[in-house]
């Protein structure tokens, strides 16, 4: 996941109503949301695709994960 994400490490968890939340530790802005954990994982690997596609049009900087 780390490899599509960049190094983003990720929060993934089932809610009260089954479905399976996932974020970036650091961008909790960024979410996804699915029926399954691979499909929450796959989504937020998109949804980071799409962060970065947006940064580059508006010209703004790629967030970095930080290195620990």
């Amino acid at each position: 996941m780390t490899e599509r994400c960049d190094g983003f490490v990720a929060n993934l968890f089932e809610d009260e109503m089954g479905d399976w939340i996932a974020h970036f530790v650091a961008q909790p802005k960024v979410p996804a949301f699915a029926k399954t954990a691979e499909a929450a994982l796959h989504e937020l690997a998109h949804a980071w695709q799409t962060v970065k596609e947006t940064c580059r049009d508006e010209g703004e900087p790629i967030p970095v994960a930080r290195k620990e």
